[in-house]
């Protein structure tokens, strides 16, 4: 038993310390990749400590969405029209998740979300879709990595209400944001490749929207995915601007020596290596300004905020 599992299995004294040592355990050791049963129940306990999402009542409370059946059309043909490419290159993902689970899922979340619209006083972040495109590669590192539906669900459901909510509106806004910051950091972090990019019109906004959306989940190998999940459910979300730079640092020479750079950062970019991108993302951390940082923090739930895009 590794020490992560050992302290899963042993009821916390203090939160706060508890929650300090979970994230040291995942920074020191991480978790094991795979999607074997074992594996999925400490990496679904483990996000499930760290993001505070309590699992009490989470087949019960599924199960009563899944009894309502297919979303409400026209969010139904939506959801449908997205599921079934889901990370389709993926052999792993798609003898491990079918695209019936996504669908009972997509259809329970935006039931849930008709359902808290509906309540006086409810929780429910301002303007948050009950489906919008790309919510289905959100999901999908939770159906790889939870060993049942109803915990992907309840995951899925923090993740979307509590961490990254202004990804999540109709516009879109924190992902914008979130490109906006994608350039200023890359200007800090690379300059010569933020100009090379520049002077190609290659934008984050033309490039990145993928990556910013889904966490990082369009891209491959998903066992690296979802170590790089293991990280931010540690140590916050706000540092996949920093992982989608350092991705692209870790193949900046092809990039400034590509004929149609447009084509190579469009398309699927190469396969990772999770341990390098945190290892250079924390890295960043120094070189970048308390401004720009707080903006990175702030970006994933607030939708006021002012990015001074030409500052930097």
């Amino acid at each position: 038993m590794s020490s992560i599992e050992r302290f899963l299995s042993q009821p916390p004294l203090i939160i706060q310390s508890s929650l300090a040592q979970l994230r040291y355990l995942v920074l020191s050791e991480g978790l094991p990749t795979g999607n074997e049963k074992n594996i999925q129940r400490t990496r679904c306990y483990a996000w499930s400590v760290l993001s505070r999402t309590s699992m009490e009542r989470c087949t019960q409370i599924y199960l009563s969405y899944v009894q309502l059946g297919s979303a409400p059309q026209p969010i139904y043909h939506k959801i449908k029209n997205d599921t079934f490419r889901t990370l389709q290159t993926d052999p792993k993902f798609i003898t491990t998740v079918s695209e019936d689970a996504l669908l009972r899922c997509l259809s329970s979340f935006a039931w849930q979300c008709i359902e808290l619209k509906k309540l006086q006083n409810s929780r429910l972040p301002p303007q948050l879709s009950t489906y919008v495109q790309g919510m289905n590669v959100l999901l999908a590192p939770l159906l790889y990595s939870c060993p049942s539906e109803p915990m992907a669900f309840q995951m899925f459901s923090t993740l979307c209400y509590q961490i990254i909510p202004t990804y999540l509106n109709s516009n879109l806004t924190g992902v914008h944001n979130g490109a906006k910051l994608l350039d200023i950091c890359l200007k800090i972090i690379d300059p010569k490749l933020s100009k090379f990019l520049s002077d190609n019109l290659l934008t984050a906004e033309i490039y990145g929207i993928p990556s910013i959306l889904t966490l990082c989940s369009c891209n491959k190998p998903l066992d690296q995915v979802c170590k790089l999940w293991d990280f931010m459910f540690a140590y916050g979300f706000h540092m996949n601007i920093l992982f989608v730079v350092a991705i692209l640092v870790t193949i900046r020479s092809q990039i400034l020596r590509s004929e149609s750079p447009m084509n190579l950062l469009t398309r699927q970019l190469p396969e990772f290596d999770a341990d390098e991108i945190i290892k250079l993302g924390v890295g960043f951390l120094a070189k970048i300004p308390q401004s720009v940082y707080s903006l990175l923090v702030e970006h994933l739930t607030k939708l006021d905020i002012k990015v001074p895009y030409n500052d930097y």
